[in-house]
């Protein structure tokens, strides 16, 4: 066994290791991954720093909306993305997840909103058109600064008027809706400058309130003196000058609208009218027309006949000019003259009436006793003979019974007269009264014996020989004058002839050149001496009347 001879080396002879500790040296691979790290340290450092807010917006459909596509801009610019999409609880709504830059925290407020961005086609127009190649988007509308929110309910349909469109919104208060819809244009003057963006009832449900806005530079014609009114549909109206139609444009013919102006042509504009400023809305453009008088004196009018065709609203009158308006009018009983009455309520607007020198409002009732007392009373008329309206006519019939100015129990009451066609039935009445107290019988027994007499003088054998004789002399009368035809006259009228041929050799004679007119002058000239001679000696024979006798030499 202690032959056996070891395999391994014999190493004593071998020198001893020298062990030395080398330097170490930093490798160039790790420094990609070094790198690597900063910059995903970097980039999420980045991320979370420029991390926006998540805000959770609640539309009733989730049409369009695509997690990691729909985007939501502002003004074209992308400014957040749709993250998720779940339902509500109650599975009525949809619940769209979106993430914002970090920007947009400062205008994610209680006054944002948000609505999908698509094409529509409404009433009013068409609008997103783009969208149909660049898909669906949510847009917001920033709002008005406002408390720091990040849920929020979406608009089904786009805002009518965003923050950044330049102009004001004005208040109108009417008493009924009418055809005006949101979005109906506003027109001044014709042109389209603003649209209705909302309208709600009032809380007492007296009226309805609308909101509309006024596209700047259009806003500044809007003044505190300006006056809304309905401008739907067809104006048509019929007076002295034919039938007139206006309509501001075709758009509010289907779709309604709304006109402003200044109507009334002797008032000047006032300044601008605020924002939120609160107007009436008219229902049409003679509503607006019409002026405002803050004063009414109410007077109560009894009509004894029938008031068909007289309602509230029918206008008052006085020579054509309206004064007043009626207000109400109803049947009431009296059952101390066992008769029925149907007294009118009317108003009478003082302002309406100038008066001069010193004459006050507050003298009215006096003023109006004066005038009762000479004639002034109220009667009825047909206002439109189309549709059968009256109204209240006030004037003077200098042949009334004298009357005063009544005191009722609660308002002066004006008196009356019939209407005219009550007036004409009255006289109708009165003439058929006094023709049924007419003999009618004794009348008719009257003319029918003097018809019998009559024929019978006309069957009398005398009329025949009358006749007879006087067809006699008309023809003798005939052959009279065919004589004259026939026969004189002919004659006169050579005799005429005659005459008139004389009648011209005359005129040759009567000529100023003719010897018959020479002769006939000297003629003339000759007897012109002769009576200057002797009117010459008549002087000498007054003067000398002895020279008869002695000679015209025997004075000396």
């Amino acid at each position: 066994m202690n032959d056996i001879v070891s395999s391994e080396p014999d190493l004593s002879g071998l020198p001893e290791p020298v062990v030395r500790t080398a330097k170490r040296h930093f490798s160039i691979v790790w420094l990609v991954p070094v790198i690597a790290a900063l910059i995903g340290g970097w980039l999420i450092y980045k991320a979370l720093s420029e991390k926006g807010p998540e805000v959770s917006i609640i539309f009733k459909t989730a049409e369009g909306i695509e997690v990691g596509k729909t985007k939501i801009r502002y003004k074209e610019v992308e400014i957040g993305q749709v993250t998720g999409l779940s339902l509500t609880p109650d599975l009525s709504h949809v619940v769209v997840k979106a993430e914002f830059v970090r920007e947009a925290t400062t205008y994610l407020t209680e006054n944002t909103r948000f609505w999908v961005a698509k094409a529509r086609v409404g009433t009013f127009g068409v609008s997103g058109l783009s969208t149909l190649f660049s898909g669906a988007y949510i847009d917001v509308d920033p709002g008005m600064p406002g408390k720091p929110q990040l849920e929020f309910t979406g608009l089904e349909e786009p805002p009518l008027v965003t923050t950044v469109d330049p102009g004001r919104v004005f208040i109108l208060q009417a008493a009924r809706k009418g055809s005006i819809e949101i979005g109906a244009p506003i027109f001044y003057r014709q042109i389209m400058v603003g649209k209705v963006i909302a309208y709600n009832l009032a809380k007492d449900g007296s009226n309805i309130t609308f909101h509309v806005f006024i596209n700047a530079p259009f806003h500044q014609y809007v003044r505190k003196n300006t006056r809304f009114w309905n401008a739907s549909g067809l104006n048509m109206k019929l007076d002295a000058k034919g039938i007139g139609i206006q309509t501001e444009s075709f758009v509010s013919m289907l779709v309604g609208g709304i006109a402003f102006d200044i109507v009334d042509a002797y008032n000047v504009p006032e300044d601008a009218a605020a924002d939120q400023q609160i107007f009436s809305l008219y229902a049409s453009r003679e509503d607006a027309q019409k002026k405002i008088y803050s004063e009414k004196t109410r007077y109560i009018l009894y009509f004894n006949g029938s008031v068909r065709g007289l309602s509230p609203g029918a206008p008052v009158e006085f020579r054509g000019i309206q004064i007043g308006e009626v207000i109400d009018l109803k049947m009431e009983y009296d059952a101390d003259k066992k008769s029925f009455e149907i007294p009118v309520l009317i108003f009478i607007e003082p302002g309406r009436i100038d008066l001069k020198k010193n004459t006050t409002y507050k003298q009215n009732e006096r003023i109006i006793d004066f005038l009762v007392s000479k004639g002034f009373r109220a009667q009825l008329k047909p206002g439109n003979i189309v549709t059968g309206q009256m109204y209240v006519s006030l004037d003077f019939f200098p042949d009334a019974k004298p009357e005063r100015l009544q005191y009722g129990d609660i308002h002066p009451v004006i008196p009356t007269l019939p209407a005219p066609i009550e007036e004409i039935g009255s006289k109708i009445n009165q003439l058929f009264a006094k023709l049924e107290k007419l003999p009618i019988d004794e009348i008719g027994n009257d003319l029918k014996d003097t018809i019998q007499g009559a024929k019978q003088f006309a069957n009398s054998s005398e009329l025949i020989d009358v006749a007879r004789a006087l067809k006699s002399a008309v023809l003798e009368l005939q052959m009279l004058t065919s004589d004259i035809r026939l026969q004189t006259v002919p004659e006169a009228n050579a005799t005429l002839e005659q005459a008139r041929k004389s009648l011209s050799a005359s005129q040759s004679f009567l000529d100023m050149d003719s010897p018959l007119q020479i002769k006939l002058k000297e003629a003339l000239t000759e007897l012109s001496g002769a009576a200057t001679s002797l009117r010459i000696l008549m002087e000498y024979l007054e003067s000398h009347p002895e020279s008869i006798l002695t000679g015209k030499g025997s004075e000396k």
